[in-house]
């Protein structure tokens, strides 16, 4: 499987509109498509941020937090080689074949994620809105099946390793995002990341995006800065919690 990175997060949620006011007014994301219980934000790189209603949208098995989309080059392939790994695959292929495509799948620990492909993908634009989002920029997972992530971040994504302990990975795809694995109930692990994947948006920078968080009454959990950069997470109105990050360089 040859991944890109990081390209998509779907959120399914009862607070369908106090959500959608969240990534319009305070993260300032531009609406790309909307209808009635659903709505997709653009980001600047050509990725996208969706919100489900769960009183009404068809992706039941959204259970385990948001669902982080991952660009592959070869979608069919790609989903060959999951099914072969003993990962399951949920529902059908969405989309058009030489267009946009998207499999939902069973990750390791039972998180649910999904590829995509994206043969089409516009250029970057300007970033978006008072924080200067750029893309997202990061995947983090605390979870118990801790070997068994490191193994699909390696072996299956076949993305870089740029550091490991006992208790924690880190490794950098393509387009230069990072996917994480904390063990969970470890010295390493998050006391936020509870709401399933944990989506970092990249940003300008951290120390003025929390300002502009804070200005709009969002709940800041815990920031981190040094000298490579700073992140911080949040928790948005779905209930889940995001992070904010400028310590990950642009491809």
């Amino acid at each position: 499987m040859q991944v890109h990175g990081l390209v998509w997060v779907g959120t399914r949620t009862p607070r369908f509109e106090a959500t959608r006011r969240f990534f319009e007014s305070t993260l300032e994301l531009p609406v790309g498509n909307e209808r009635p219980h659903f709505v997709r934000f653009d980001l600047p790189d050509a990725g996208a941020v969706e919100v489900f209603d769960a009183r009404a949208d068809p992706y039941t098995h959204f259970t385990t937090g948001p669902v982080v989309g991952i660009q592959v080059s070869d979608f069919d392939r790609a989903r060959t080689e999951l099914a072969s790994k003993g990962y399951a695959l949920l529902g059908e292929a969405g989309g058009r074949s030489g267009d946009y495509r998207w499999q939902h799948f069973r990750g390791p620990g039972g998180v649910v994620l999904e590829i995509v492909d994206y043969p089409n993908r516009p250029p970057p634009r300007v970033p978006a809105g008072r924080l200067h989002i750029t893309r997202l920029a990061f995947m983090g997972i605390a979870t118990s099946e801790f070997e068994e992530t490191a193994r699909f971040y390696k072996d299956v994504l076949r993305a870089r390793t740029v550091d490991e302990e006992t208790n924690v990975i880190e490794c950098r795809l393509p387009d230069g995002s990072a996917v994480e694995a904390f063990r969970r109930d470890s010295d390493m692990d998050h006391p936020y990341l509870r709401t399933g994947p944990l989506p970092g948006f990249g940003v300008r920078d951290c120390r003025a995006a929390i300002g502009v968080l804070r200005e709009h009454g969002v709940p800041v959990l815990q920031t981190r800065e040094g000298k490579w950069g700073g992140w911080a997470h949040f928790r948005a109105p779905d209930g889940c919690v995001y992070e904010i990050t400028d310590r990950l360089e642009e491809p």
